[in-house]
């Protein structure tokens, strides 16, 4: 008890922060749903914040507005959008979701994502021109592990990775991905040191590292520019670029999973709501720049893990529209609706499991 009370002490501004963060990125998220769905005619019942039970609402121009008590997430409720009931509402109403041609039904569940991508490019902007450190290109060896393959091939600490069998390395996550997927085979490594080019270098990454070791068995970092307040041109390309980091490093993580080695204790290199919490009480020392860092990072993370096509998901509603205008029909609402339903206790299932890896990761076990 008194490790956790420290810790709030040491972080007072943690738990305000969190909740502003994931407000504003929930609220632009539903907001892409809210605004579309009213400027393509389709009557909006609710705008809710978290999942229920409900705690509170107020009803304006015929919509709810409500705060429920599960709060990582939330919703905006369209009348024919009825996607955990059996009994679907509103068939025929000319303001129904299901009433509107399929690429409408597109648009509104395809701008909670778009939004998401929005708000990141926005606030990264805000970052890079308030001044925080910007990526510089280079890929720097910050560790090199005794007896593994990167210091059996000459690998030293401070060395630049420039290239692996002549693919040009600027992020850790190139470096990474290519080295999974080629573990067991002979690889080749230019690297700089000292402002001289070394190498290539042959080693051939481990298929099963030690634990918290990687196929090279090398810590890396990527180098940053000084803070430094950019332009608003400037500012905005390297917002677009880091956005495009997030998603690239997003899409390699299910590759990652699937090359863990198997029995390798401790926690998979996910996160849930506790880690971004512990993320977020870290970042609040570090100034407003590295706060609005982190709310773009975790704005591509939910847009891009809502596109993907999973029952109860946004993507997962799409992929159903998309098939019904391939069909030309509609699959059953109730087959739908059940679909749907059980990809959300999934989705609460995984919540749960990635938060008990979380609570492991704080505890160091």
């Amino acid at each position: 008890m008194g490790g956790i009370i420290e810790f709030f002490t040491q972080n007072p501004l943690a738990i305000p922060l969190f909740l502003i963060m994931f407000t504003a990125i929930i609220a632009v998220h539903e907001f892409g749903h809210y605004i579309t769905a009213r400027l393509l005619g389709m009557r909006v019942l609710e705008f809710a914040f978290g999942f229920p039970p409900r705690i509170a609402a107020i009803r304006r121009g015929g919509i709810d507005y409500s705060i429920n008590a599960i709060p990582f997430g939330g919703f905006v409720r369209i009348l024919g959008q009825d996607d955990f009931s059996i009994e679907q509402h509103g068939a025929g109403d000319p303001g129904s979701f299901t009433s509107k041609p399929w690429w409408a039904q597109a648009i509104v569940l395809a701008a909670g994502v778009a939004m998401n991508f929005v708000l990141a490019v926005v606030v990264l902007t805000g970052a890079f021109a308030i001044g925080t450190e910007a990526p510089a290109g280079t890929v720097k060896v910050e560790e090199v592990a005794a007896g593994s393959p990167a210091e059996a091939a000459g690998i030293q600490p401070g060395d630049l990775i420039r290239s692996i069998d002549g693919k040009e390395i600027t992020r850790t996550s190139d470096l990474q991905t290519y080295v999974y997927g080629h573990a067991g085979k002979e690889v080749s490594i230019v690297i700089e040191r000292g402002g001289s080019t070394v190498g290539p270098l042959i080693l051939v990454p481990r298929p099963t590292p030690p634990e918290n070791e990687g196929p090279l068995g090398v810590k890396l970092t990527e180098a940053t520019t000084p803070p430094t307040a950019l332009p608003l041109p400037q500012a905005f390309a390297q917002a677009v670029r880091l956005t495009g980091d997030v998603v690239v490093q997003i899409a390699d993580l299910p590759a990652q999973l699937l090359n863990r080695p198997a029995g390798q204790p401790g926690p998979p290199p996910v996160g849930g709501p506790i880690q971004i919490f512990l993320v977020t009480a870290a970042v609040s020392q570090l100034g407003p720049a590295a706060f609005l860092k982190l709310i773009g990072v975790i704005s591509v993370n939910l847009g891009v893990l809502n596109i993907i096509p999973f029952p109860g998901l946004d993507g997962g509603r799409l992929f159903f529209v998309l098939l019904s205008a391939v069909l030309r029909r509609r699959l059953s609402p109730q087959v739908e609706a059940a679909i749907h339903a059980v990809g959300f206790v999934l989705l609460l299932g995984l919540l749960v499991v990635v938060s008990v890896a979380d609570i492991r990761r704080a505890a160091g076990g």
